[in-house]
């Protein structure tokens, strides 16, 4: 499976005191869902790639998630990644890859390079 896509929402977010961090590139930003409203319906599942640890477990390495518009899948182990500031490739042990083309502030950048770099399984 391959998955390419332009990431319009990128985001890196710390929990905890920095215990738990998320980074995730997709291809939309979420959607604001009333959930009050009557007969609401749920849009639909957009693409994504998002990388996840909780360092309070200390055998917890990147949890890898996506999703390709319509099926859901993660838990496989990172093989390559190559990250640029304007893109990023990423090669599964299960041989899945994914290229996705972004634009971010130089913080937010700046940290999820540092988490790639410092966390690779």
């Amino acid at each position: 499976m391959h998955l390419a896509f332009e990431a319009q929402e990128v985001l890196y977010n710390e929990a905890l005191g920095g215990d738990i961090i998320q980074v995730s590139f997709q291809e939309f930003p979420d959607p604001d869902i009333d959930c009050s409203k009557k007969n609401f319906k749920i849009p639909p599942p957009i693409k994504y790639l998002s990388f996840s640890v909780n360092y309070e477990n200390s055998h917890s390495g990147i949890i890898v998630e996506w999703c390709d518009g319509e099926r859901y899948d993660g838990q496989n182990k990172i093989k390559e990644v190559h990250l640029t500031k304007t893109s990023l490739s990423v090669i599964l042990a299960n041989s899945f890859s994914f290229e996705i083309n972004f634009k971010t502030d130089d913080l937010t950048f700046k940290n999820i390079k540092t988490f790639l770099s410092t966390n690779k399984n």
